[in-house]
């Protein structure tokens, strides 16, 4: 019999979190436990403790995108911890793809299901940094605009009605005014790419990111390919067009994009850039430093319906 443990980030989603699992509790008529996370990577460190005993374990995390990625990071290399997300963040990408419930009644059903897929873990690597992600992992505007959204007091208030989104818009319009593209080196499974003018390259494990946008359509965290996504050589005002196009997949057909698939990628850009794994800021990469992305050996347990 698997044993059901709940991780809460009270903080996720303006309180959203918190107002989820208060119904959600109401509901629970199985044996379980509770944690609520207090800091950053505070969800890690009772992912791995709850992955230490051998029990089989359906673990649900109530938060964000960054919630679940702290929960995998615990969990990486378990194969007896299913996870599965509550979402009740303001992006929510992780929920686009991979399996999540609203109700009581979704986790008594998975409690009883003996089937789960192993999902591999992407890595990121820097010569000061080390990441893992779930969803993708980028460079350059995106990052920007992550990191100045992710510290915008006008997406706290926004999240408070559940709009959070208003806010990372705005912001994408004002790093649209100030961002200065970069040359990009790019090696894709050791063949070499010199793209100039690089807004930002973001690579997939999945299709989604930025809260619905369908970056790369082609994504499947099932296989053992990622996917990257470049974007180069475009006025301001057009890539704000893109952006529109990218909810529904159509800015692949666009000249700006470029789609690389392969199993390892290594770049460097001609100037100082910000990155992001599954929207979280991990640091900035100096001029002609590289960057190494591939997929860990290890895996996390995804139970299916």
């Amino acid at each position: 019999m698997k044993r059901l443990v709940v991780v809460v980030n009270p903080a996720a989603g303006n309180g959203q979190a918190l107002k989820k699992w208060h119904q959600l509790e109401k509901q629970l008529a199985k044996p379980y436990e509770v944690f609520f996370s207090e800091y950053h990577r505070h969800a890690v460190e009772f992912a791995q403790k709850i992955s230490q005993d051998a029990q089989p374990t359906l673990l649900v995390a109530i938060g964000g995108d960054g919630t679940v990625h702290e929960v995998i990071e615990g969990c990486a290399g378990s194969t007896h911890v299913e996870v599965v997300a509550l979402s009740a963040g303001s992006g929510n990408d992780f929920g686009r793809t991979f399996t999540t419930v609203k109700s009581a009644e979704e986790i008594d059903l998975l409690m009883q299901s003996t089937i789960s897929v192993q999902m591999r873990i992407g890595q990121l690597s820097t010569p000061l940094n080390r990441a893992i992600f779930v969803n993708n992992a980028g460079y350059g505007f995106d990052a920007k605009v992550v990191y100045a959204a992710n510290r915008s007091i006008w997406k706290k208030r926004f999240n408070r009605y559940g709009v959070g989104k208003v806010a990372y818009y705005g912001v994408v319009v004002k790093e649209l005014l100030t961002y200065k593209p970069s040359s990009l080196h790019l090696e894709i499974d050791g063949r070499p790419h010199q793209i100039p003018d690089v807004w930002f390259v973001v690579v997939c494990n999945q299709s989604y990111f930025g809260g619905g946008m369908k970056i790369s359509p082609q994504s499947n965290p099932v296989d053992e390919i990622l996917e990257a996504t470049v974007v180069s050589n475009i006025s301001r005002w057009k890539l704000l067009v893109l952006f529109g196009t990218v909810f529904i997949g159509w800015h692949t057909k666009l000249k700006a994009v470029q789609s690389f698939s392969g199993t390892s990628f290594r770049f460097r850009f001609a100037h100082a850039t910000i990155g992001h794994t599954d929207g979280e800021f991990c640091g900035e990469l100096l001029p002609h430093e590289w960057a190494e992305v591939s997929l860990k050996p290890q895996t996390w347990a995804m139970p299916v319906k």
